[in-house]
């Protein structure tokens, strides 16, 4: 809200509705009026409205991702292909890699245990390889308990969060997914941000080759899906671009996106 623009607001109400000011002579003064505008924008008053205006505004608290990071892993030479698959120069590029600081393996690495968990349960329903929309509800739902039970354990768990965001696609409830990805897909960017600037790298990917990014790379389609269900274009085509500049060999197909927004719809 711009407090001058409310202003002027006022002073064209006031101009607007002389029948108004005929009635109420005694609401006439443009303070009067301030009062009514503020409330038209659902403030109690005036003064409400400004105070409002005034006092800084709080970020969203970022989630908890538990010791999650990104982990600068040097300069490689990465091989590139068109859309079409046919290679391209290569390039040399700094890249990073989603983990925690835990011995891999170790009595600490609750993230690999929690891992092994899900993708026996996965196993367990025949895998869970391929399209959601080919599993009972009731799988789902019991998958979608045991995701969300080990992301409690273990914040770091982004396979877990990107699973229950497929199964609110699948249902339809984009919101709901948008709700849950958004602010991990934020964070991790924040963490690749400063990973990069770190090591003062301008060019930086997250390569799907690496198997810690890929539950990333897997969460932000997901929650591309949910822009485009929610109508928001604009979000969907811009975390796309992001996405193929963290990873221009586009494993996911965030390219075809771009290409046709809705071409399954």
């Amino acid at each position: 809200m711009n407090i001058e623009q409310a202003k002027k607001q006022a002073k064209n109400l006031r101009r607007l509705l002389p029948a108004y000011m005929a009635e109420h002579p005694d609401a006439g003064k443009l303070s009067d009026v301030q009062e009514l505008i503020a409330r038209t924008h659902g403030y109690p008053s005036f003064h409400a409205m400004v105070m409002a205006q005034e006092r800084p505004a709080v970020p969203a608290p970022r989630p908890q991702l538990g010791s999650l990071l990104v982990s600068y892993k040097g300069v490689s030479e990465w091989e590139m292909f068109d859309s079409e698959g046919n290679p391209k120069r290569p390039v040399n590029v700094a890249y990073g890699e989603l983990g925690t600081s835990a011995i891999a393996y170790s009595d600490e690495d609750i993230l690999s245990q929690v891992t092994e968990e899900f993708d026996e349960a996965c196993e367990s329903e025949g895998g869970m390889t391929g399209d959601m929309k080919d599993y009972p509800a009731s799988v789902l739902n019991r998958l979608c308990r045991l995701a969300k039970k080990l992301t409690k354990k273990e914040p770091a768990f982004i396979d877990g969060y990107a699973f229950q965001a497929g199964a609110l696609i699948i249902r339809g409830q984009h919101d709901e997914a948008r709700r849950l990805a958004e602010p991990i897909v934020e964070a991790i960017f924040e963490m690749m941000a400063q990973c990069a600037k770190e090591q003062k790298k301008k060019r930086f990917f997250m390569p799907y080759y690496c198997l810690g990014n890929r539950p990333f790379h897997r969460l932000a389609h997901d929650l591309v899906l949910a822009y485009l269900g929610l109508k928001e274009t604009d979000k969907a085509l811009t975390l796309c671009k992001q996405m193929l500049a963290l990873w221009p060999n586009d494993n996911i197909g965030f390219r075809f996106i771009i290409a046709d927004p809705y071409a399954e719809d």
